[in-house]
């Protein structure tokens, strides 16, 4: 299951424990640990993997709060600007294959008791239905500030977003009236969401999809700037898409839930900070918190107060009135809005600043510097620094000079002087940093070494091998060999692919070991840079391939690939050519490549229409280890019951000419693309280019045998007995992809060898360089290259 986190908004309703640059879902409340990672923590017995929605300018602190769990699997969406839950759902949903189940929550909710997962369960049992639905809770009391579902059994009838009992004149809106609270909890397949959505407001679907597709670079953090999100409808996902429906039905929660709105709900929050250091005498209905460690608060002979006092800040208000700190911070922003927005804390990319002490003509932080990142080389022009190790080592370069500092050692930073801290080790890295100077504000500073990439922050290394796991799809024509044979982790009733090295946005893969694991492979190749890839890759702008493993249950739809000159004019997306090696086939098995004849586009556009396509299509039956190159503009087709491995141009662009009729799960027509298919095509008869197929190699330890070599990649197939060694230089990287066997799989350079055991299905990346890959046992393997 797939949780998607809501995790906007600002921080004005519950000043001073969060600021408008640094909000409550980010403010602790219980034992460290911050709503947000609350969240987390409560949905990841049932969630493998989090979608994060967030503002832009929360990046830092997301991605922080998020290095306590590791390998956590999450990507953030960053909103260029807020549409509402409408869109923020939507565009989150389209990161997940259709049969997948989502699980959307807030991350400023306050959840207690033992049912949570209970609840979630169940209602994820009832969105297999294809219903959407919501979890209700029973309201305690009358409340303006919280949404409201009305109910006839588990249907839900009618949406109130805020009530003015004071204009009320008949309901109460009582639990015994059939309404519940709207927690904003919700449990859905992808695909009934998609559906939903694309008939209710096919507007809203649309531009989502757009916005998606326009995203530059799908990495870990995936951001949409303002351009792209300007056209998208604005409003809440009851507004936009509930309220057009019949079909959203709602679950009770059997757990304790509060959403954290105002001064007035901090009472909750109290009890889970520590209260060592608050002393309250003869008070009634008095709410105390004290986030400075070093300061005493007391309260005597106090009624109906919130109290809530922090390093930087005290608040001191009656409950009756807290709920006016927005307008307080409206009138007096201009003279205080370092109070009001910002945290003591700052987070960067590469860890954190904490402001100790500050006065003119000095300043005193704490630095904090995560394991395995350095700052951005900079300098200032007006203040000098002065940096002490407390904890862990720091490589420190001042000049031209770069050294180690151990805890107690210090360093001094003229100004003027260009200077970074990095930390390698695998452990935090704390600086207490002294200025001095005329300008202590952050807009002194000029960075040396500018770069767009995101991951410049990290002290990179590639790996010299890595071992990948696949992102999944789930094809209606797919089967579950690759779950029941090669026990590949997923559970999807039908896997029809895995993408096993993929840096495409539509399905990335994941590094599975090393330093690096859990990361997204297309995050890993930013880090590495692109000189690990090799010379043969520096004047593209992406990863050339992508390999996938194809499980045709049924038959695919008869498709054909742009060339590239087409695809980036009309899709920006890369041409297609391919090629498949077939692992297993049943019985009479056959797929089709091309024509058997030529023919016009006048007489394929007429057979599409008169479903006698596949009588001009070549045949060609199958059997394991055959190899087939598909190339752009060529009709083709697997058919059922073949499992292949397929090695491509790292590009989905795929034009459907004919499906057979063939209808999704929602009782849908699948898109046909059969304008641009005709565009594209080559109609001419098909024939087999008999370049390919080489054997290069043949003795006691190993076969070598190139399967296809084109432009885009080379790849060449391994029957190994015992061992082969096979060099790596610096004009590629390599990709091994096992088929059958079992042993090792090692890397051998300057720094001595690597090693890993492989299995049937295992996938590896290895980087460029002089170096050398070891396989050993007995196997199949394919080797591809660019």
């Amino acid at each position: 299951m797939k949780c998607i986190i809501l995790a906007g908004g600002s921080g004005d309703a519950l000043w001073p424990l969060s600021r408008r640059q640094f909000p409550k879902q980010f403010m602790n409340v219980k034992e460290g640990r911050s709503i947000l990672q609350e969240t987390v923590v409560r949905n990841m017995p049932f969630c493998d993997e989090f979608l994060i929605i967030t503002n832009e300018s929360y990046k830092y602190i997301v991605n922080g709060q998020l290095k306590a769990f590791q390998s956590l699997k999450y990507r953030v969406l960053l909103e260029g600007e807020a549409h509402g839950t409408a869109a923020a759902i939507m565009l989150g949903t389209l990161f997940c294959n259709q049969t997948e189940t989502v699980l959307v929550v807030n991350s400023d909710n306050l959840i207690d008791g033992d049912n949570y997962k209970d609840t979630i369960i169940a209602a994820k049992e009832m969105s297999k239905n294809g219903d959407i639905i919501t979890v209700g809770s029973k309201p305690l009391y009358r409340t303006s500030t919280l949404g409201y579902i009305k109910r006839k059994g588990n249907v839900v009838t009618e949406y109130i977003s805020k009530v003015n009992f004071d204009n009320l004149q008949s309901k109460d809106f009582s639990y015994e009236e059939g309404f519940l609270w709207n927690t904003g909890i919700l449990v859905f397949s992808a695909g009934a969401m998609i559906n939903l959505v694309s008939k209710v407001n096919p507007e809203l679907f649309k531009k989502c999809k757009q916005a998606k597709r326009k995203v530059p670079a799908i990495r870990r953090t995936i951001k949409f700037n303002e351009n792209v999100m300007k056209d998208i409808p604005t409003g809440s996902i009851e507004t936009l898409v509930f309220e057009q429906s019949d079909s959203i039905r709602v679950i009770e929660a059997t757990f304790d839930w509060k959403d954290v709105g105002s001064a007035n709900d901090l009472q909750d929050i109290a009890e889970m900070h520590n209260q060592e250091f608050v002393i309250k005498k003869d008070c009634n209905n008095v709410t105390v918190i004290n986030e400075a460690e070093r300061k005493l608060v007391v309260a005597n002979d106090l009624k109906d107060i919130v109290v809530v006092n922090t390093e930087d800040a005290l608040l001191v208000s009656s409950k009756r009135s807290a709920d006016s700190i927005k307008d307080i911070i409206k009138d007096n922003k201009a003279t205080y809005e370092m109070y009001f927005d910002h945290n003591r804390i700052s987070y960067k990319e590469w860890g954190t600043h904490e402001l100790l002490s500050y006065n003119e003509g000095y300043k005193v932080r704490k630095v904090t510097v995560y394991p395995g990142y350095q700052m951005n080389l900079h300098k200032h022009e007006l203040r000098t620094e002065h940096w002490s190790v407390v904890k862990g080592v720091a490589t420190i370069t001042v000049g031209d000079e770069t050294k180690d500092y151990n805890r107690f050692e210090s360093v001094d930073v003229p100004i003027g002087v260009m200077h970074k801290v990095a930390n390698k080790t695998d452990k935090d890295l704390v600086i207490i940093e002294i200025g001095i100077g005329e300008n202590l504000l952050d807009d002194d500073f000029v960075k040396i070494y500018q770069t767009c990439e995101e991951n410049n922050n990290i002290v990179a290394a590639a790996e010299p091998i890595v071992k990948l796991d696949p992102a999944f799809k789930d094809n209606l024509w797919g089967g579950t060999k690759l779950r029941d044979v090669y026990g590949k982790k997923c559970d999807y009733d039908i896997i029809a692919e895995s993408w096993e090295l993929s840096a495409h946005p539509d399905g990335l893969s994941r590094i599975a070991t090393g330093k690096y694991k859990g990361r997204l492979f297309n995050d890993y190749l930013s880090i590495i840079g692109k000189e690990s890839l090799g010379w043969k890759c520096q004047a593209q702008d992406r990863f050339p391939i992508l390999i996938k493993f194809i499980d045709a249950k049924k038959d695919l739809s008869i498709q054909i690939h742009p060339d590239d000159e087409y695809a980036l004019e009309n899709e920006n997306e890369y041409g297609k050519n391919e090629m498949w090696y077939v692992i297993d086939a049943e019985p009479g098995a056959f797929l089709y490549c091309g024509l058997k004849r030529d023919a016009t586009k006048e007489e394929i556009e007429e057979r599409i229409k008169n479903n006698t396509i596949t009588e001009i299509l070549n045949r060609i039956d199958v059997k394991p280890g055959d190899v087939v190159m598909v190339k752009a503009g060529t009709i083709h087709a697997i058919g059922a019951g073949i499992l292949i491995a397929e090695i491509q141009q790292n590009s989905n662009c795929t034009y459907r000419m004919y499906d057979y009729d063939r209808r999704d799960k929602f009782g849908n027509l699948r898109e046909l693309h059969v304008e641009k298919s005709l565009d594209v095509v080559v109609p001419e008869k098909y024939v087999k280019d008999n370049k390919n197929e080489i054997i290069l190699a043949r003795n006691e330890h190993y076969t070598e045998e190139r399967l296809v070599q084109c432009k885009y990649f080379e790849v060449t197939k391994y029957e190994v007995n015992d061992e082969v060694r096979i060099p790596v230089d610096e004009s590629s990287f390599m990709s091994a992809l096992f088929i059958e066997g079992t042993g090792s799989i090692a890397v051998k350079d300057e720094n001595g060898e690597t090693s890993m055991k492989y299995k049937p299905a295992d996938s590896f990346f290895v980087s460029a360089g002089k170096k050398e890959i070891i396989i050993r046992g007995k196997g199949t393997c394919l080797i591809t290259h660019v």
